[in-house]
């Protein structure tokens, strides 16, 4: 039966998920409408490093060579600068607008492991929060029209970076004391405190950038976000594989952007594949900026703590994301939007559809409002908003929970809709906390006897569902003080608790 609709769910890709591409344009079409993504053009200009005097040997730094070519492309109107195949150790880049930084097969960036090489007070977002502080491997702030290209491999050569993990603590106060006391993103020095900055730089950053090509290379583990798109519009991610293993070694994170496409990319990540942010608590509200109109395709997935995540700095909101036609396999969670009271902030109007997922860790498909991990606790009690998410053919086998959704008391996860889901789990649904949800066509296998429990919720509606628990009928637990949850056909092994 599984793989019946296995079958189903890849002859509806082939169908599905309307595309049109020239050499300028890619054409999407979405639940929203049709979005048009500009693909960046070049001059046909090559500049190749070791004209500049870049040279392939082990222990040559060759940051002010690389540098060299972009400021002379960029200089010169634009086209691609050339690393050719060979490993070349560089410190940090900053990339220019029309310029194209393209890695010729064999070829791979070595980013230098001294972290005094980017002790460069530089404008970034970290996990939601504007400052200044080391510079990122790869940067640009308010470019046009760049990409990084080719079939060659990015390192980050991270492992360096990593003991900050747990030295946290030691910057986070301060930065956050001084955003509720109103100080500039420009005055937040952190490379000025009294001790070492314990917040690492991400790998490739590009800030209030617009027009950006991420296609064909392989970037592996840096300090710690891999590629982070901050403010960005109109970016473009094809076959890109993301092979990381450090802590918070995030794949593509969208932060704030506006039009973004991921196709057909590959990660095997030490934290999330993608995940979509929009600013951290009172910095997120202050910028106002949210994530939208997001298109992933054709992605796949190794490793991970989750496949597409939403959260949980998205206090600048997130919207009109669609995920379609992708296979998210070995990860912690499938599907996963989380954020806690605190963050405030409205997630609204998703979509996933023909989506396969195999051997999750935990959740197949997990909505949370209380995320309990955070790097600073809130200062506010602003609640986050979830609501018109919507799941279509959705396939999960092997998964420890087939659904787990939790709003507040005071603030219900609403307007969800499911519709033709196969799962197979250990334990099945959980509901709390919710009003609207609507499922359609399910078919639900479970290990244990309990295959559905909902709690202090209104108007769930079952049309079509199939339940097996333990070898046999599941049973649905109704616990609390619950309003209006059908069943059509009515299910036969249903109780009631306190």
């Amino acid at each position: 039966m599984y793989r019946l609709l296995l079958f189903c769910l890849l002859a509806m890709a082939v169908t599905s998920g309307f595309c049109k591409s020239n050499e300028k344009q890619i054409v999407e079409k979405t639940p929203w409408g049709k979005e048009v993504f500009t693909i960046p053009q070049f001059k046909n200009n090559d500049y190749v490093i070791t004209d500049f005097g870049a040279k392939p040997e082990a222990e040559y730094n060759n940051q002010k060579h690389i540098q060299s070519a972009i400021d002379q492309c960029n200089k010169a109107g634009g086209g691609k600068v050339i690393v050719p195949a060979g490993t070349w150790l560089t410190g940090f880049l900053d990339m220019k607008s029309n310029v194209n930084l393209h890695l010729k097969a064999g070829a791979t960036l070595l980013f230098s492991n001294k972290i005094e090489d980017y002790m460069v007070p530089t404008f970034t977002r970290w996990e939601g929060f504007e400052c200044m502080n080391y510079h990122p491997l790869i940067y640009a702030r308010n470019c046009q029209n760049i990409a990084i290209s080719g079939k060659g491999k990015i390192n980050g050569n991270g492992s360096a970076w990593w003991f900050m993990k747990k030295k946290q603590h030691m910057t986070l106060p301060t930065l956050y004391q001084q955003i509720l006391d109103g100080v500039t993103p420009e005055k937040r020095n952190l490379l000025a405190y009294e001790h070492q900055s314990m917040l690492r730089p991400a790998l490739i950053q590009f800030v209030g950038c617009k027009n950006i090509l991420l296609k064909d290379f392989e970037v592996t583990s840096g300090p710690m976000w891999t590629v982070h798109m901050v403010y960005g519009e109109n970016v473009i991610a094809q076959n890109i594989r993301v092979v990381t293993k450090g802590a918070n070694n995030d794949g593509i994170i969208p932060d704030s952007c506006n039009k973004v496409l991921i196709d057909n990319c590959y990660f095997s990540t030490g934290d999330d594949c993608i995940v979509i942010k929009s600013g951290l608590n009172e910095d997120g509200w202050r910028v106002g900026k949210p994530s939208q109109h997001i298109v992933i395709k054709n992605c796949n997935t190794n490793h991970g703590h989750g496949g597409v995540v939403i959260g949980s700095e998205m206090s600048g909101g997130v919207n009109h994301v669609y995920a379609h036609d992708c296979n998210f396999s070995n990860t912690d969670r499938g599907l996963r939007i989380k954020s806690r009271i605190g963050r405030g902030g409205v997630i609204e109007n998703l979509w996933f559809e023909n989506i396969t997922m195999n051997n999750i860790k935990n959740e197949a498909i997990k909505l949370n409002m209380h995320y309990g991990a955070s790097s600073i606790t809130p200062k506010s009690d602003k609640k986050p908003v979830f609501r018109n998410f919507y799941f279509k053919n959705i396939y999960s086998e092997n998964s420890k929970h087939a659904l787990h959704a939790k709003g507040i008391s005071d603030q219900l996860i609403a307007n969800m809709s499911f519709e033709n889901m196969q799962l197979s789990s250990k334990y099945g649904m959980t509901i709390i906390n919710a009003e609207k949800f609507n499922f359609k066509n399910i078919s639900l296998k479970t290990k244990e006897e309990v295959s559905v429990k909902v709690e202090q919720s209104k108007d769930i509606n079952f049309r079509k569902i199939k339940a097996e628990g333990a070898g046999k009928e599941g049973k649905v637990v109704l616990k609390g003080d619950n309003q209006k949850v059908k069943f059509k056909p009515q299910l036969k092994n249903i109780s009631h608790e306190n």
